[in-house]
Formats: structure tokens, C-alpha cells, sequence
């Protein structure tokens, strides 16, 4: 269950930075900038636990 959570998140966050990178191409770049964030954010926390 975990590993289908993990892939929906994933995905999640992979749609909302390709939508955030559409918007930066027309010079509003807020919401790449918060899911580049958020990535970051969840890389460092999720990502990182084990070491």
C-alpha cells in the first residue's frame, strides 16, 4: 500500500511541476517555485530518513 501511495505522490508532484513549468514559460513562475519547493521539501524529509 505504501509503494501505491508513494507512486501516486510521485505523480502528483511530477504533474504539478510540469504544469508550474507551463506557467513559467508565460513568465508566472509561483507555482514552480512551491512544487520545487514541496520536492525538495519531501526529497529531504522521505528521501533522506534511511541515512
Amino acid at each position: 500500500m505504501k509503494l501505491v501511495l508513494a507512486i501516486l505522490v510521485y505523480a502528483a508532484i511530477g504533474l504539478v511541476l510540469s504544469w508550474g513549468i507551463l506557467l513559467l514559460l508565460h513568465g508566472k513562475p509561483w507555482l514552480f517555485i512551491v512544487a520545487f519547493a514541496a520536492y525538495v521539501v519531501a526529497f529531504g524529509r522521505i528521501g533522506c530518513i534511511s541515512h
